[in-house]
């Protein structure tokens, strides 16, 4: 058990030493603009664009409450119920184990409205509503480790023990910047042009990682064997950013940046080759939305994905290697729409859901273009 303080002397040194390994001999710098009109959206069928590898209901002996955030891989991950206090760990489809350690002990957290999970390791960190970065074993879920930072986290991504990458506001310096955390010092990697960024991260192969950075645009990062590389910029068009109106906050599995008032936020990306996927989440006259984009360097599409018969939207929770995972949950009856006929993928939903006790069901698929 160690109990380590990361103090702003040593953060300061930390942050001066900004060792970005940026830009790679095989690769363009700045990577590729990729020009979106966030307007244009095209309903697609589930079955047309997506391909399914499973769905399965998770067996638990116990009731399991309506899980939000995602993090983990698709056959071992952790979910978070909706107020970030109770952890569930899932691994092939089961039920292992939870974490509820709320409280004011010095093992405890009053909730983990950030938090990262690495299966290879058995590690789950998180960040304390307190200022404390805090480390737990699984399965079954023991207390490993506690920082104290006076870092506000927005979001963290674990490679490694006492190894993190993490999004991050300083109040010394009013800006938010993405760091490299060894369990001492912290590292800067990818400065922010305005407060507000944001770093949702996504397992691609390994321990490479995709970044999605709010800066004038939101730039995708590529984080592989210790460097840091860009990918791609998104250029949303006449929703570019206004540096006077950023506002960072969190809606179920979503993290976005409002601004000129509307709401945007990048999540769930996946690359292979020079085809990039992610999942946007715009807010338009107060109505929230979920648009999966896929673009080239040639051709740049969004879709509104629709599974026939449900009345279920299609909102993945993480994507591992490409096999992205979402959860299905609550009174089956309610998921059926009647005026539409029934998809074959929405009869194997219903059927999942029948007799779960309103346990979660997994839904994992690939995208047929990638």
């Amino acid at each position: 058990m160690r109990i380590r303080t990361l103090t702003i002397a040593m953060l300061a040194t930390a942050a001066a030493m900004t060792a970005c390994n940026s830009g790679s001999k095989n690769q363009t710098p700045d990577g590729w603009v990729i020009k979106n009109d966030v307007w244009k959206v095209e309903s697609i069928d589930f079955e047309e664009i997506a391909k399914v590898v499973d769905i399965k209901p998770i067996v638990s002996e116990e009731p399991i409450a309506e899980l939000t955030f995602l993090s983990g891989c698709n056959n071992d991950f952790i979910a978070s119920d909706d107020e970030w206090q109770t952890f569930y760990h899932i691994k092939d489809g089961r039920f292992e184990g939870k974490l509820n350690a709320v409280g004011n002990g010095p093992n405890e957290y009053n909730y983990l409205d950030q938090f990262s999970y690495l299966p290879a390791d058995g590690l789950l960190y998180g960040f304390d509503s307190q200022g404390k970065i805090m480390c737990f074993k699984t399965s079954p879920f023991k207390f490993e480790t506690k920082y104290t930072t006076d870092y506000q986290i927005n979001d963290m991504f674990v490679l490694g023990h006492d190894h993190l990458l993490l999004s991050a506001w300083t109040p010394a310096h009013d800006s938010s910047a993405i760091y490299e955390f060894d369990g001492l010092t912290m590292t800067k990697v990818i400065d922010m042009e305005a407060d507000g960024g944001m770093m949702p991260a996504y397992v691609w192969s390994g321990n490479e990682v995709l970044i999605s950075a709010k800066q004038k645009n939101t730039s995708i990062y590529r984080y592989a064997k210790g460097q840091m590389s860009k990918v791609a910029t998104i250029d949303n068009g006449d929703m570019e950013m206004s540096e006077d109106k950023i506002l960072m906050h969190q809606n179920g599995n979503m993290m976005m940046i409002t601004w000129k008032d509307h709401t945007i936020g990048c999540k769930f990306a996946y690359l292979k080759g020079s085809t990039l996927a992610y999942w946007h989440f715009p807010m338009f006259d107060g109505t929230y939305c979920t648009y999966l984009t896929i673009a080239t360097r040639d051709n740049t599409k969004n879709y509104k994905v629709h599974i026939g018969g449900l009345n279920v939207e299609v909102r993945p929770g993480l994507v591992d290697n490409g096999v992205y995972t979402m959860l299905i949950q609550g009174d089956w009856e309610s998921k059926i729409n009647a005026d539409e006929e029934m998809s074959e993928t929405g009869k194997r939903i219903i059927e999942a859901m029948k007799g779960n006790d309103y346990n979660p069901v997994i839904l994992q698929f690939k995208l047929k273009t990638m």
